[in-house]
């Protein structure tokens, strides 16, 4: 019984140290935008490109321990090269399993989370309040 208990707590520990999420990403102009996560642990995404309304791009996101450090989505109206300021960024600490985090790009006013399910967001903007 003592073994049951302590494998439990482990199994328990490990589960609350792991993520593995995605997160979804959805164009809300009909110009060229470009956009770009910076993940918890200070990695870069690749930079995408979405060129039409309603173009989506999906990601699945794993690692340990995810909320201790923010993930940061920023959108750019021209390819982001040096000198070239974001339109804008939004940021959040996200942990869970299963879950997934959606986002919308705007043309002027840069990337939102719109919402999330079935994870846990804190620390930043978690949903579009509108």
């Amino acid at each position: 019984m003592k073994i049951l208990r302590i494998f439990s707590f482990i199994s328990v520990f490990v589960i609350m140290d792991c993520c593995k999420f995605n997160a979804q990403v959805r164009s809300e102009t009909d110009r060229d935008v470009w956009a770009q996560f910076t993940w918890f642990n200070k990695t870069d995404s690749e930079i995408f490109k979405f060129s039409k309304y309603g173009e989506t791009k999906n990601f699945t996101i794993t690692g340990t321990i995810c909320n201790l450090s923010p993930t940061i989505l920023k959108s750019w109206e021209q390819f982001p090269k040096k000198g070239v300021n974001p339109v804008g960024q939004t940021s959040a600490h996200l942990e869970g399993m299963g879950g997934t985090i959606y986002y919308k790009v705007f043309p002027k006013d840069g990337p939102a989370a719109v919402r999330s399910e079935g994870m846990l967001c804190s620390w930043g903007q978690c949903r579009l309040g509108k």
